[in-house]
């Protein structure tokens, strides 16, 4: 059995495989190969990229909530503000209620199908949604 011998660029002479530095002149017979790459951080930003995009818009979300309920508490607060007192005799006015906010969206699609026959059908469709938040 033969063992296989790394020859060194710099002196030509052989040495093992396994060496890292010629036994003869010291050469790093490594210093030339290009360095160990890993793509552990292209994956992680892959992988991370729709984390923050979510968390992103979570945080969004939560700022507006808060942004809606600041801004109820301070309309409540000067309607209670601007109430005019009434004497005793009168009965105590009805409570200021704070409306929750509604959405609407209005989904409206067209659509056309054709078979081999070239018989056509055609149609539009109107939807209504809404929303309490």
């Amino acid at each position: 059995m033969s063992e296989i011998q790394r020859i060194c660029a710099q002196c030509g002479q052989s040495g093992a495989l396994d060496t890292r530095y010629c036994p003869h002149c010291g050469y790093d017979a490594q210093a030339g190969l290009p360095a160990p790459r890993t793509n552990l951080p292209v994956t992680v930003a892959k992988a991370a990229l729709p984390i923050l995009a979510g968390v992103a818009g979570l945080a969004v979300r939560a700022g507006w909530r808060l942004l809606q309920s600041r801004l109820a508490q301070a309309a409540v607060q000067t309607a209670v503000d601007n109430v005019v007192t009434v004497p005793r005799s009168t009965p105590p006015a009805a409570p200021i209620t704070q409306r929750r906010p509604r959405r609407t969206v209005h989904i409206r699609s067209s659509w056309a199908t054709g078979d081999a026959n070239g018989v056509w059908q055609q149609g539009t469709s109107e939807h209504t949604i809404e929303i309490d938040d």
